[in-house]
């Protein structure tokens, strides 16, 4: 199967014109073969969008999102969007869509809000991580910050995905110069943060086992500049496709169910997992903390 990822520069807070790229993208995706396209974080909004996240905020079954609807009759979309949740509270959100419909809505989990990040200030968080069923099978997604933390890709992994999608907004942050000796340095166009990324992404698709598709968006938004640097991680941990660039491009990569299941009968780390001894552990850790 192939799949692409759409490495560009959203408009900061114009949601018309973005939509406009999108669809755009999704032309020339689906024209290259593509089933399946994955745009960044907050694709259809930009990032830093501070106080302006509630004008741009809209529901996940809104008008607005059909024209993505439609365009998925011919290949997926996997989108990111400001949600206005039943409750009122808004949500940096990413969503699948894929024969015509919506399949499914990720809320981003862990919302840093720190340095230059004010995510917490404006977002609420998610609450829930799930695979979803998909015309190629079981996937997973989560956002950016989310793949900072460690039992996320171990939950989608045993909820059944063979496939993890990671959107990103990840800016340039530290630059530090390579070490005359330095065994596994990961090489990225992003600086120390790229650098982490890539070896995060690298340990995760190894560990569970599950290729991974990353989509880091590009250009500036208020003067924060973005790393791209896209690409696709094997299920044996190795960068098997990839940008090597922050410029605006489409990047189309092979995804190899079969190789991931050899992968899996060769390094069988997934079906090896006990789950049961770690909810028992967390619960004993949970006991030291007061519940919330």
């Amino acid at each position: 199967m192939k799949i692409a990822a759409a490495q560009f520069n959203p408009v900061l807070g114009n949601v018309k014109a973005n939509l406009r790229r999108h669809l755009e993208l999704a032309e020339e995706a689906r024209a290259q073969g593509a089933e399946l396209l994955l745009f960044p974080e907050l694709s259809l909004t930009g990032y830093a969008l501070r106080d302006a996240v509630w004008q741009v905020a809209c529901e996940a079954e809104a008008t607005l999102l059909d024209a993505l609807k439609d365009a998925s009759r011919h290949l997926a979309i996997c989108a990111g969007f400001v949600e206005r949740a039943q409750d009122g509270k808004v949500h940096n959100a990413q969503a699948f869509f894929a024969e015509g419909r919506l399949i499914h809505v990720h809320r981003k989990l862990f919302l840093p809000t720190y340095g230059l990040f004010e995510e917490g200030r404006f977002f609420a968080r998610g609450q829930a991580v799930r695979a979803f069923d998909t015309p190629w099978g079981r996937m997973g997604l989560l956002i950016c910050n989310d793949w900072w933390h460690a039992g996320g890709p171990l939950l989608l992994a045993q909820d059944g995905a063979t496939l993890l999608l990671a959107p990103a907004a990840s800016p340039l942050r530290g630059l530090k110069p390579r070490p005359v000796s330095a065994p596994g340095w990961m090489e990225s166009p992003g600086g120390e943060n790229g650098r982490v990324w890539y070896s995060l992404l690298s340990a995760h698709a190894k560990m569970q086992s599950t290729p991974i598709l990353f989509c880091n968006r590009c250009g500036f938004d208020d003067g924060v500049g973005f790393w791209g640097g896209s690409g696709l991680w094997g299920a044996d941990g190795l960068r098997q496709a990839g940008l090597d660039h922050a410029d605006e491009a489409l990047m189309l990569a092979e995804w190899d169910v079969d190789a991931t299941q050899r992968e899996r009968d060769y390094s069988p780390v997934l079906r090896d997992e006990d789950l049961d001894l770690l909810a028992r552990e967390i619960e004993r850790l949970r006991g030291n903390f007061p519940r919330t």
